[in-house]
C-alpha cells in the first residue's frame, strides 16, 4: 500500500545530468505537496492599498517538500533549482515562486536533508522540481497536488536532547494508524513509544529516544508513515528546550532577571560583555545582525539564544519601491532572509536563527516566512491597533500552523503608543495603555495557542517620531503582571518546551475557554481563560467566574492521578473527580487566566521544583556577583574620570561630529565645560545610511613617537558596530577597537603606540544599514603610558 501511494504521489527521475555526469550521489527519499493549513479567522489590514487584501487578493498556497539522502563520498550543496524546466531566478522575477532552500546547507556523506519550495499560487497540476548539486548530479521529482493527510506539527526536545516528543496530526477524517518513524533516513520505530497510533484524539504523540543525544543546533530530518502509506517529513534544528521569557528594551539585564525574565531581545547587537552578563544571570539574548556575520568573539556564546536578520520583513515588503502589485509583494525579502540565515550558520553553526513577523499581508506573511528561521516570533499589539485581545490567539495559532514543528515564540504588547497630537490620539479605539489584566490575558492566549516562549515589547520609554512609546517601565502594574506570568511559566518550562496545543479538555461554563497542551507522555497543561471581559476606551472590565469545572476525556496514553494550579510561588493541589470515562477538576475562582498541570505521576512536580530551586540559587549568586563586578567597575571608572580631569588636562583633545548632533548630560565628563557633553548619531529606519560619528586631530611630537600611550573615550553604539580607527600622518589606518554595545558614557581604554611624529586623526565611525546609532564624548584623553595613567581593566 505504501509503495503504491508514493508512486501515485511522486515520480522519481533521479539520474544523470545533461552531458553525462557520474552517477548521482543525491537520492530522493520523499516528495509531496503540503498546502497551507488555514485557520478560520477574518483578517484586516489598515495600511493604504491593502485594506481588501484578505477578502479579495489573498490566495492560500503551500510548499513542495523533498527529502534527500547523500549516497556519495563527498558533501553536497545545492546549486540550482528548476520548476517545470525553468530556473528559479526567472520564476522569482515573474513573482510566481517566492523562495526555496536546502537544510542543512551541506549534506554530509550518508546524511539527509530537506528542500522546500514556496510557490505563490497553490499547486493545481503536477510540477516537476529539479535540484542540481555541487557534484554535478541532480534530483528530479514530479509532485502531484494531492496533499498528504498527516503532518508532523510539533517536535520538542528534552534539556539533554536525549528524548524527543513528536506530535503527528491527522488533517482529514480518513482513518490512519501511525506505524513507522525515521530519523535522518534510518528507521527508529523500535526506539519509539506510540501514545495514540490510531489518532483517536486527532493526534498521534510519539516519544523517541535516539541511540545517542543529538547535538545542539544540529539539523535532522524526520519522517513518519501510516498503515495506508501516507508519509510526511520535516527538517528541524535541535536545541535544548529553552523557553525564552524575555523583553525588549534597554540593556537593564538585572531588572529583567529580577522580574523573572530570562532573556533580552535587541534591535541591535549585543557585545561579548552583554552576553557574559546574560550567561552569569542564566539568560539568553536575541540580536539582529543584518547583513553581517556575528563577531568572532561572540560565536557560540552560551548567553545567545538566536540571531535575527531584520525586524518584520513582511512590513518591509509593503514599502518596497519597485512597481509590484501589493498582492505579490509579500515574500519580496524572503530569499534575502534565507541567505542571511545561511550566512549566520556558516559563521556560527552553534546558534539558532529567529525571525520576528509583523501584521502585514495577513495571513500570507506567516505562511511565506515562518519556515525560513529555526524559531519564528510573530508580534501582535491588539490594544494599540484597536482590536480584541483574542487576536493574539489567532495570530499565534496561524503562525504555528505555518511554522510546522518549528517552535513559535510570541511578542506581546506591554507598552502604550501615545501620539503627541491629542486629536489623533483621541480618535483611537483604546487611547490608553494596556491594563495588567489585559497583559495577562494576552500572555495566556499566546501560551494556549502553542507559543513556546514570550517577549515583552517593550521595557523602556522613548520618542519615535510623533509617537511617545511608553514602555512597561512606566507601568509597574503591567511589569508586575509580566513577572508573575513569567514565574508561573518558568515553573513548568520543561513541559512547555515540548507542548502541543489541542482542544481535548472542555468546560460547559459560558465565556470560558480551555486549551490543552499535551506535554510529553505523562503530563498535560490546561490554559483556562476567562472571556467574560469588555475592552473600553479607558477601561478593561473582567467579571470573575466561579466554580469553573473542566473535564478531560479518557486518553489512551495518560490516566490522570494528580493536578495542581501553577502559581508564581507554588503548585497548589487540585482535586480530580471521575467524570464518565475521564476526570474533572474545579477552579473555585477564575479571574483572568490560570495554568493547571495534570499528570499521571503524583511525583511529577518534584523534578520541576528541584530545577526551579537550582535556577533561583544560580540567579541569586549571579545577581550578587554582577553587583560586585559593577561596583568594582564603577569605582574604577569614577577614579579614572576624576584622575583624568584633575591630572591630565593637558592630554585632552576635543573632536568634531561627522553626521552627528550635540547632546547634553550632566552625568558624563565635560572638561571643556561646553553646553553639550557629546555627539549622538543614528538612523532609526531600516535603510542604508552614511558613516556617522566623530573625529579628533592631535599632534604627536618627535619625543613621543614610538612611545606607548593610552586613549580614554566615553562612547556607546547599538545596531551596528562602531570602529575606533587611527589615521597616521601618511594616511595609513589602524583599527584600534570595534564597539558593539556599551551604553551612553561607557569608558573605552585603547592602548596605542604612535610610530612617528606628526598629526594623527582618531575616528569613531559607524556604518551600515539602520536601525543603528551611537554616541561619544566631545573630549577624549591621549595619555603617555609613562605618566602612570588610570588603570582600568
Amino acid at each position: 500500500m505504501q509503495a503504491s501511494f508514493q508512486r501515485w504521489l511522486v515520480i522519481l527521475l533521479v539520474g544523470l545530468c545533461a552531458g553525462g555526469a557520474p552517477a548521482a550521489a543525491a537520492k530522493l527519499e520523499l516528495a509531496y505537496w503540503a498546502p497551507d493549513r488555514g485557520t478560520p479567522y477574518q483578517w484586516f489590514e489598515t495600511a493604504q492599498g491593502i485594506q481588501s487584501f484578505f477578502d479579495r487578493e489573498y490566495v492560500a498556497a503551500g510548499y513542495v517538500v523533498l527529502h534527500l539522502r547523500n549516497d556519495g563520498k563527498t558533501p553536497l550543496t545545492a546549486k540550482a533549482l528548476t520548476w517545470n524546466g525553468r530556473p528559479f531566478d526567472a520564476l522569482r522575477q515573474e513573482l510566481s515562486l517566492i523562495w526555496w532552500r536546502l537544510l542543512p546547507d551541506t549534506i554530509p556523506p550518508g546524511g539527509t536533508g530537506e528542500v522546500m519550495v514556496r510557490p505563490r499560487e497553490p499547486l493545481r497540476q503536477p510540477a516537476t522540481v529539479r535540484v542540481t548539486f555541487s557534484d554535478g548530479s541532480a534530483v528530479q521529482a514530479r509532485v502531484a497536488p494531492k496533499p498528504v493527510p498527516v503532518r508532523i506539527e510539533t517536535i520538542g526536545f528534552s534539556q539533554k536532547m536525549d528524548e524527543l516528543f513528536l506530535v503527528v496530526e491527522r488533517l482529514d477524517k480518513t482513518p490512519q494508524k501511525l506505524t513507522r518513524v525515521w530519523l535522518d533516513g534510518q528507521e527508529v520505530t523500535a526506539r519509539c513509544r506510540f501514545l495514540d497510533p490510531t489518532f483517536s484524539t486527532g493526534i498521534s504523540p510519539v516519544v523517541l529516544k535516539p541511540a545517542r543525544p543529538l547535538r545542539y543546533a544540529s539539523y535532522h530530518t524526520y519522517r513518519v508513515a501510516t498503515a495506508t502509506g501516507a508519509t510526511a517529513g520535516c527538517c528541524v534544528r535541535t536545541y535544548d528546550g529553552w523557553v525564552p521569557l524575555g523583553s525588549y528594551g534597554y540593556n537593564t539585564y538585572e531588572e529583567y532577571a529580577r522580574n523573572g525574565a530570562n532573556g533580552h531581545n535587541s534591535f541591535g547587537r549585543h557585545s561579548k560583555s552583554d552576553l557574559d552578563t546574560h550567561a552569569l544571570l542564566g539568560m539568553r539574548a536575541v540580536m539582529i545582525l543584518g547583513d553581517t556575520p556575528p563577531a568572532p568573539e561572540i560565536r557560540g556564546h552560551r548567553g545567545i539564544f538566536a540571531y535575527g536578520p531584520v525586524d518584520e520583513p513582511d512590513c518591509q515588503d509593503y514599502f518596497i519601491k519597485e512597481d509590484i502589485p501589493h498582492p505579490k509583494r509579500i515574500g519580496y525579502h524572503a530569499m534575502e532572509m534565507a541567505r542571511r540565515f545561511q550566512l549566520y550558520r556558516r559563521a556560527d553553526p552553534r546558534t539558532l536563527g529567529i525571525l520576528t513577523l509583523d501584521l502585514t499581508y495577513k495571513p500570507a506573511n506567516y505562511y511565506v516566512y515562518a519556515p525560513l528561521p529555526d524559531v519564528v516570533n510573530p508580534d501582535c499589539y491588539p490594544i494599540m491597533a484597536g482590536n480584541d485581545a483574542k487576536m493574539v490567539r489567532e495570530v499565534v495559532e496561524t503562525a504555528r500552523y505555518a511554522a510546522g514543528p518549528r517552535p513559535v515564540t510570541f511578542t506581546f504588547e506591554g507598552c502604550f503608543w501615545e501620539n503627541t497630537d491629542p486629536e489623533v490620539q483621541a480618535k483611537k479605539r483604546f487611547p490608553r495603555p494596556p491594563f495588567a489584566a489585559e497583559v495577562r490575558l494576552m500572555i495566556y492566549y499566546a501560551i494556549g495557542a502553542g507559543a513556546r516562549g514570550l517577549y515583552n515589547y517593550i521595557h523602556c520609554t522613548e520618542r519615535l517620531g510623533d509617537v511617545l512609546n511608553h514602555g512597561s517601565t512606566d507601568y509597574p502594574d503591567v511589569w508586575r503582571a509580566i513577572g508573575r506570568a513569567y514565574r508561573e511559566l518558568d515553573r513548568v518550562a520543561p513541559l512547555l518546551a515540548v507542548a502541543h496545543p489541542t482542544k481535548l479538555a472542555q468546560t460547559k461554563q459560558e465565556k470560558v475557554s480551555v486549551s490543552t497542551l499535551v506535554a510529553g507522555a505523562d503530563s498535560l497543561l490546561l490554559v483556562v481563560v476567562n472571556e467574560d471581559y469588555t475592552q473600553e476606551a479607558q477601561a478593561f472590565r473582567v467579571n470573575p467566574r466561579r466554580n469553573v469545572t473542566v473535564t478531560l476525556p479518557a486518553l489512551p496514553w495518560l490516566r490522570p492521578k494528580a493536578a495542581w494550579q501553577v502559581g508564581e510561588g507554588r503548585f497548589a493541589p487540585l482535586k480530580l473527580t471521575p467524570a464518565g470515562r475521564g476526570v474533572s477538576l474545579r477552579l473555585d475562582r477564575l479571574d483572568v487566566a490560570e495554568l493547571i498541570l495534570v499528570t499521571a505521576d503524583p511525583a511529577r512536580i518534584q523534578p520541576l521544583e528541584a530545577r526551579l530551586r537550582q535556577r533561583q540559587s544560580a540567579l541569586g549568586k549571579g545577581l550578587l556577583a554582577l553587583w560586585r563586578q559593577q561596583q568594582a567597575k564603577e569605582g574604577q571608572l569614577q577614579d579614572a574620570r576624576r584622575r583624568l580631569l584633575s591630572e591630565f588636562d593637558d592630554c585632552m583633545v576635543l573632536g568634531k561630529g561627522i553626521g552627528a548632533y550635540n547632546i547634553a548630560n550632566d552625568r558624563h565628563w565635560n572638561p571643556a565645560k561646553t553646553a553639550h557633553w557629546g555627539f549622538e548619531f543614528g538612523q532609526n529606519e531600516a535603510v542604508d545610511a552614511p558613516e556617522m560619528g566623530a573625529e579628533w586631530t592631535f599632534a604627536v611630537p618627535a619625543e613621543r613617537a614610538g612611545q606607548k600611550h593610552v586613549v580614554y573615550a566615553l562612547a556607546g553604539a547599538w545596531g551596528q558596530p562602531a570602529r575606533f580607527v587611527l589615521v597616521a600622518p601618511d594616511g595609513r589606518e589602524t583599527l584600534l577597537r570595534e564597539v558593539s554595545g556599551g551604553g551612553t558614557g561607557t569608558l573605552f581604554v585603547l592602548p596605542v603606540t604612535f610610530p612617528s611624529a606628526g598629526d594623527y586623526t582618531l575616528r569613531f565611525l559607524q556604518a551600515g544599514r539602520g536601525p543603528r546609532g551611537g554616541n561619544i564624548a566631545h573630549a577624549l584623553y591621549v595619555v603617555p603610558a609613562d605618566r602612570n595613567p588610570p588603570d582600568v581593566r
